[in-house]
């Protein structure tokens, strides 16, 4: 969810990072970390939050006075979560887990371009797309001049086989320009955090969509002054976390929000409202990660310049440009340079 997060799954997961740190490689792939994490999550407060003093509030107190409730409840998960072959391991349901830092690690993937931000994924994308270009080219010239070989009588031409074409090996590494960015490189790390974890909360769809329709109910002009975000956050914060890592677990703990916590997530949902429309946050300003939300938009709309498709959005990004390099290779499709792409900032 974009608009509040909870500001303890990050310390959770670095906590889980150095308690494990010291295990051998085979130990640490035997564990399932998400549950490590959702097992900890559930059993520590939750601290959501909406703007980024909100944010930077959280954080403090979660490092100065939380500590040890953190280092507690990551060394019990790491006790009490054993490999079992025969638990549940179907997978959380893709909507739960879909966010857009995921789509981001799989086109970091897909184009080699370790640690890249949403706006390097263009130069990625066209750096891939030109190493194809090259390799097919180089690989054309290899198969004509053995064809001349062959023709002469090189034996060594004979049976010949021509370089592989592919965009893999050409690898972009984004690195801070300078010191004023480290802020932003530690947001970015934040962002990222838990692309490599599968665990949600599934009270933070269900109390947003309730907060949807709670907020439908009231007159357009009173509608307008809540903020859902903010109304969830405070319902989030008044409520026990219900973390899941599969699909029996989501669908369990789901059924269990509605009948064990449904009348008090209404009646803390009305409190949130009032507070909301009382005392509206006019000057929030945004998380920190909100910032990579801009970069995303303008990074969709190059990719879809590049490859001269309309319809590509975060959701399909991965499997597009994937799809797009595959026919690169067999010279299937034709893409435009960035150079002639009109940045709509410029005008």
């Amino acid at each position: 969810m974009q608009s509040c997060k909870n500001a303890i799954e990050e310390l959770v997961i670095a906590e889980i990072d150095l308690q494990i740190s010291h295990l051998p490689q085979y130990r640490r792939d035997q564990m399932n970390l998400s549950e490590v994490a959702a097992y900890a999550l559930n059993r520590l407060p939750p601290m959501y939050a909406t703007s980024k003093s909100g944010w930077m509030r959280q954080r403090k107190k979660a490092i100065t006075e939380m500590r040890p409730q953190i280092e507690s409840a990551v060394r019990r998960a790491l006790v009490s979560v054993k490999p079992d072959a025969l638990r549940d391991a179907s997978p959380l349901p893709m909507q739960e887990v879909a966010s857009h830092a995921r789509s981001l690690a799989a086109l970091q993937q897909i184009l080699g371009a370790e640690k890249a931000s949403w706006l390097d994924i263009p130069t990625a994308l066209e750096n891939a797309l030109n190493t194809i270009k090259l390799k097919s080219a180089i690989s054309n010239t290899y198969i004509v001049t053995g064809k001349r070989g062959a023709i002469a009588g090189d034996e060594t031409a004979i049976g010949r086989k021509s370089p592989e074409v592919s965009w893999r090996g050409r690898h972009l590494k984004a690195t801070p320009s300078d010191a004023q960015d480290d802020r932003k490189a530690r947001d970015f790390q934040t962002y990222m955090v838990d692309v490599n974890y599968q665990f949600s909360n599934v009270l933070e769809k269900l109390v947003l969509s309730l907060a949807y329709h709670q907020t439908q109910k009231l007159h357009p002009a009173i509608a307008e002054t809540v903020d859902l975000g903010e109304a969830t956050a405070y319902v989030l914060n008044r409520l026990p976390p219900m973390y899941a890592t599969s699909e029996k677990g989501y669908q369990a703990l789901r059924q269990r929000a509605r009948e064990v916590y449904g009348k008090e997530v209404v009646a803390a949902l009305k409190e949130a409202i009032a507070v909301c429309v009382e005392s509206p946050n006019l000057d929030k300003v945004p998380l920190p990660l909100a910032r990579f939300e801009a970069e995303l938009e303008e990074a969709l709309e190059q990719i879809c310049w590049i490859l001269k498709r309309d319809d590509i959005t975060w959701r399909n990004a991965p499997f597009i440009v994937e799809e797009c390099l595959h026919k690169a290779v067999n010279q299937e499709i034709e893409w435009r340079k960035r150079s002639d792409y009109n940045y709509p900032h410029a005008y």
